[in-house]
């Protein structure tokens, strides 16, 4: 009891002493060496002085037994020791070879003789292998594994997912997509210790380099291999120290400088002509892409005074260009306009119909139909030339012609169009110690990267993609620590870390003037280019133009503080953190110069304006035909304000590692973090929705429903609760708002408790439970700043078109500026709104685990465990209707969704628009627009924001990880290390609503997570292969050619992720989901015997509801397994150099992965496309089936040659 009340004294002195200093580390990246120190009989030895000496720089850490004899040496940099125990009386103990590795907290035990001081016993031996100090899991990737293992592009992230409970989530990779092996490929897509995407933390050498706002969980930089010691992930985290992520941490040491100049240079070499192809090349007669790579560098480290001051550098560049060919659609030439014939679309097999002849089917007028709204197609399915549009003329033959297929409306173009990519980064560490109780050590990092990946393969001004990106980051870094007296050490810690990019998403340079294809577009001063505007399809073809600049800038500004106390048997950490964070959008405006969608909702070319819009299968209407005739579907134009936002956080913590017996350790910890509100300008605070919207007090709105109040209630709409409209947007810092988007949340207290007992001297029980929160990533909303003036396609619902851009006119208003805060309650009224909820809570995590560790012979050890992650406080979107402190209503009742179902139109009727004609309603918005407007949107909650009321960011998801995770690891011996993990797992999550708007449902879907994998088995190793030594002539040259050779692997086996069934469907059939007998490339989702519209019956109209889950488990995505081998050879020549070729074989089996997304090139998920049909390729297309492209890299060889001095 009595020690109890100490440990919960310290931990309180603890607090105190971090409330004072406000400041303290989040990440710990060096080493703990503790231990005991004891006589011959087993008594401690007060006194004795422990010393420890990097073998390499000559750095000494020191500390004195208390009068237990326990000893501990905080911040200890990763490497190889010397560590000594000497006291009066007793003989010096010398161990001799002991690894410290990064993060980790290592117990060395002396017993000492009887003697004098200048006698010494000389052990040999590592530190050991069982971690006995604490139930935290730290993987240790080495810096032999960094060296050796085979890793494609050099980018030690995809090294993550060797671990337990850890996967790099990355399945696509390849030219034509997201490659996520480059050091320019930032990315967050991993998952550590169970933990939901987007919410780890990435260090260097403690130093945050993670991005915190907006983009939360994404690493900044990629430290090349060369320059890295060692990599430790650290999952199911006890040490109050750590915090802002709910899954795990990833943290790299740089190398440090030492008493010998030494270093590298190297070359990586890839050339496309020693690669496999890939298979849909094969497929169509297509040749290896003849792909360059090239990664150059070298590091460079030594002393500049001996034992005091080390240098250490790195620099390497990136050079890779990829000829990739692209098969992609353009317009065939007979659709195209010329002449004065008009364009027929017979031969496409498409029938098209006037946009402007809708009628009923049952007679009557079309504004009160009870039947069905048709079209009349057009005389001969031609277009006539005096119909045509010479915007959407001029916009067609953008495309450039057809040149494979010329004939066909898909796959007729084909294009070379390479990617290229450059980086080079520098990286810089000095250490010096100013007195034998002060150490601090400099870091510096940097790099520079462009990129040039045009996606659409079509030239200026069509092309569109990543066209002349950059990114660029940078850290700088400085650490000290001082050692007030043998049990106070205090460690101080300042980082700037910056990333930023430059990501235009087309050709900003040769672009002509929209005047000059009679487009009249509005002048918007964010933007002094004019540009023509984007244009996408929902339907066969590709977008053309690109025209919008997005650029980011994030800053860490982060100072820490931690102090170590050592009081009998407790250590005590205590300290804080205080970190500044910014995120802007400088000269990211949106799309100033416009975009235009076709067939996003609806086709005016189709015969019934209802339809649910592209339906393929169905060939009526064409997006071409839309285009030709100048009525896009939506479109707008923006006027944005550059955004600028920061939020400050602290954390202040205190930790007792508890050294109650020599054979028990407990680590208790608490921990206290604040994130502040966002602040920024032009930020939202949310929504009011009890305050009277001032369009309620508007004379012209009061009048028009008086004189609509017939039509109005003739429709069955409530007059009289139109009277009164409630609802408007707030500001942070406006109107007696506060200054914070966000409220603070001061709740987030997070216990921490660990145990490690030592059951035999080879073996530990571990485990424990704590809670840890992660970071608010919300980037604030903006409404009522940035001001989108959307393109009004329609007036009546969609039943006829505006005509306004086929007059190239089409915003005839104008552009709406935005009013900011000035516009108060008004601000977006008439417009569709979504917001943040200034309620937001920080996501929770609770961590769990129970495990034992096993030392076996030959420097192996078994790690077996249940670990658990339960996070909640996720965020999910929730539509209008409040109740409490979160959105759980939607707009509408049960009962009018099923109105709704049981008859389409019974909502889309065109109504009196009581908002038409009010002064404070722009004539541009949606209730601006037009003197009628279909009926549901004055069902809805709040009318005046026609449409979704959206609030993305209420704390009410949920994700469970449940998992058994095995390691097998043996340290280097007889020439062999290696690294097997096997977890098995599952995964759950609540994350969003099934139906959202205008119904939504009042839980959230629980199912299987998009990321589960049930079992995940990795092996990676690095083999010596046996030497041959003799005297003998003969045997020395056949040892010249059989030594020195290091084999090394990574192999990789595990389930695909659940597949994602079709959205917008019924299912009715009594037969599984399972194809009988199982997943095939022709069926991996089971079509209803060849009929799938048998049982995947189609929602009827937009308000039917789904009752199917998004993600199943029964049947997975496709996943094969990958061995990636890397064989070396050494040629000494001195002591000190020697030179290294090496090949690696990334999957050197050439397995074929195929991609089980669904979409065009991977999971055929959309019943109208037919049961499937088994092409000349012997591939299948159709419904459930799997295309043949390629997912995962083919066969990759690459050759390097290095150099070691």
């Amino acid at each position: 009891m009595k020690n109890l009340q100490s440990t919960f004294a310290l931990l309180v002195l603890g607090a105190g002493a971090a409330l004072i200093a406000g400041l303290s580390p989040a990440q710990e990246f060096r080493s703990t060496l503790s231990g005991h120190v004891t006589d011959p009989s087993g008594a401690a030895v007060p006194g004795a002085a422990v010393r420890a000496v990097n073998t390499a720089s000559q750095q000494t850490y020191s500390a004195t037994t208390t009068g237990s004899g326990d000893y501990l040496i905080p911040y200890v940099l990763p490497g190889t020791y010397k560590v000594s125990a000497a006291a009066s009386g007793f003989k010096e103990q010398v161990n001799q070879g002991v690894v410290l590795e990064a993060g980790e907290a290592s117990v060395l035990n002396f017993h000492l003789e009887i003697g004098t001081s200048n006698q010494s016993v000389e052990v040999t031996g590592t530190a050991p292998l069982l971690d006995a100090e604490n139930a935290v899991q730290n993987y240790v990737l080495s810096g032999r594994e960094l060296e050796n293992v085979p890793l494609n592009g050099r980018q030690i992230y995809t090294l993550v997912g060797t671990t337990p409970g850890s996967q790099f989530l990355q399945t696509q990779f390849g030219a034509s997509g997201y490659s996520g092996t480059r050091g320019w490929d930032v990315s967050n897509n991993y998952t550590l210790g169970g933990g939901v995407q987007g919410y780890q933390q990435f260090t260097l050498n403690g130093s945050n380099i993670t991005e915190q706002n907006n983009g939360t969980g994404t690493w900044e930089i990629a430290p090349n291999v060369d320059a890295l010691q060692e990599v430790s992930i650290q999952t199911t985290e006890y040490d109050a120290r750590y915090g802002r992520s709910s899954g795990g941490f990833v943290n790299m040491v740089v190398k440090s400088g030492s008493n010998q100049f030494h270093g590298d240079l190297y070359d990586y070499l890839e050339n496309g002509d020693l690669n496999a192809n890939n298979f849909e090349n094969n497929l169509n007669g297509i040749p290896t892409q003849k792909t360059q790579q090239n990664q150059f560098g070298g590091t460079f480290g030594g002393p500049v005074i001996k034992d005091k001051v080390f240098f250490f550098g790195s620099f390497e560049g990136y050079v890779e260009n990829i000829p990739f060919t692209t098969l992609t659609s353009v317009p065939p030439a007979y659709l195209r306009p010329s002449g004065s014939s008009g364009v027929n679309f017979t031969p496409s097999g498409y029938t098209i119909y006037q946009p402007n002849s809708t009628y009923c089917s049952t007679g009557g007028p079309v504004s009160n139909c009870s039947g069905t709204l048709l079209r009349q197609p057009f005389p001969n399915d031609t277009i006539p030339a005096s119909q045509i549009s010479p915007v959407g003329a001029a916009l067609i033959n953008l495309y450039p012609a057809a040149n494979t297929n010329v004939n066909g409306l898909t796959n007729n173009y084909i294009a070379d169009v390479p990617d290229r990519y450059r980086y080079w980064q520098p990286i810089a560490r000095v250490d010096y110690d100013t007195s034998d109780k002060t150490r601090w050590y400099s870091l510096f990092a940097f790099q520079h990267g462009t990129e040039f990946r045009n996606v659409s393969g079509f030239p200026p001004p069509a092309e569109n993609g990543n066209i002349n990106t950059m990114r660029q980051e940078l850290l700088a870094s400085e650490d000290m620590t001082h050692i007030f007296s043998p049990t106070l050490v205090m460690d101080v810690r300042a980082s700037f870390s910056r990333f930023q990019d430059h990501f235009p998403d087309g050709d900003l340079v040769n672009q002509p003037n929209p005047s000059s294809i009679g487009l009249n577009m509005p002048n918007i001063p964010t933007s002094t280019l004019k540009l023509l505007p984007e244009i996408t399809f929902n339907q066969t073809y590709p977008q053309i133009v690109g025209n919008q600049v997005t650029n980011d800038v994030y800053n860490n500004y982060i100072l820490d503080v931690d102090l170590t106390k050592t009081v009998g048997k407790h250590t005590i950490h205590f300290g804080g953190e205080a970190g500044l964070y910014d995120w802007g959008q400088p000269n990211t405006v949106g799309h100033p110069n416009g975009d235009f969608e076709f067939g996003t909702n609806t086709l005016f070319t189709q015969d019934n304006p209802y339809s649910r819009g592209i339906v393929p299968g169905i060939n009526d209407g064409n997006v071409l035909a839309d285009l030709l005739l100048g009525d896009p579907d939506s479109g707008g134009v923006d006027w944005n304000q550059s955004t600028w936002t920061h939020f400050p956080a602290v954390a202040f913590y205190g930790q007792d590692d508890w050294h109650v017996i020599n054979r028990l350790t407990l680590n208790i910890g608490l921990r206290y973090d604040i994130q502040f509100g966002l602040r920024g300008n032009g930020l939202n605070r949310g929504m009011c929705l009890t305050c009277l919207n001032p369009v309620s007090n508007d004379p012209t709105y009061q009048a028009n429903l008086t004189a609509d109040s017939a039509a109005l209630a003739a429709a069955g709409i409530n007059v009289s609760s139109l009277r009164a409209v409630y609802g408007g947007v707030l500001f942070a810092g406006a109107n007696g708002q506060p200054q914070d988007a966000y409220n603070t949340d001061y709740s987030n207290l997070g216990p921490r408790f660990g145990f490690a007992y030592q059951l035999t001297p080879k073996t530990v029980l571990r485990g424990g439970y704590g809670i840890m929160y992660a970071v608010g990533l919300e980037g604030g909303s903006n409404v009522g700043f940035n001001q989108t003036t959307p393109y009004v396609a329609t007036t009546n619902g969609g039943i006829t078109p505006t005509n306004l851009f086929a007059s190239g006119n089409p915003f005839p208003a104008g552009a709406e500026a935005p009013l900011g805060a000035a516009g108060g309650l008004l601000t977006a009224v008439g417009n569709q709104a979504t917001f943040d909820f200034p309620g937001r809570r920080i996501p929770r995590s609770q961590q769990v685990s129970l495990g034992i560790q096993r030392e076996l012979g030959s420097s192996m050890l078994l790690d077996v465990r249940y670990a658990g992650n339960f996070t909640d406080r996720l965020r999910t979107t929730a539509y209008s209707g409040a109740v409490g402190a979160v959105w759980i209503n939607a707009a509408w009742s049960k009962q009018m969704d099923n109105a709704a179902i049981a008859n389409p139109n019974v909502y889309n009727q065109p109504v009196p628009n009581p908002f038409y004609g009010v002064p404070s309603i722009p004539t541009s918005s949606t209730l601006g627009s037009s003197p009628t407007l279909p009926e549901y949107y004055l069902t809805l909650p709040f009318p005046e924001f026609p449409g979704a009321l959206g609030d993305y960011d209420d704390p009410l998801g949920k994700n469970w990880y449940n998992s058994m995770e095995a390691q097998l690891t043996k340290r280097l011996s007889h020439g062999v290390s290696l690294r097997a993990a096997y977890t098995y797992s599952k995964t759950m999550q609540a994350a969003g609503y099934e139906n959202g708007w205008p119904y939504q449902d009042p839980n959230l879907l629980y199912q299987i997570s998009p990321t589960d994998r049930t079992h995940v088995f990795t092996l990676s190793g690095v083999y010596n292969l046996p030497s041959i030594k003799s005297d003998s002539t003969g045997m020395r040259v056949l040892g010249a050619v059989v030594n020195h050779w290091v084999v090394s692997n990574v192999l990789t086996a595990e389930t695909g992720f659940p597949l994602q069934l079709p959205g917008g469907y019924y299912y009715e059939s009594n037969h599984s989901w399972t194809p009988t007998g199982g997943p095939t490339m022709s069926q991996w989702l089971y079509n209803c015997n060849g009929n799938p519209l048998n049982c995947w019956v189609p929602l009827q109209n937009n308000f039917a509801l789904n009752n199917l889950p998004q993600y199943i488990s029964t049947i997975r995505q496709p996943q094969v397994p990958n061995l990636d081998v890397s064989v070396e050879r050494n040629f000494p020549i001195t002591e000190q150099m020697h030179i290294q070729f090496r090949a690696d074989a990334f999957n050197i089996t050439n397995s074929v992965l195929f991609n089980g997304g669904a979409g065009s090139n991977g999971f055929d998920n959309n019943p109208f496309d037919g049961p499937p049909v088994k092409t000349p390729q012997g591939y299948y297309t159709g419904f459930g089936t799997i295309a043949p492209f390629q997912n995962n890299f083919p066969r990759i060889l690459q050759f390097s040659l290095k150099f070691y001095f």
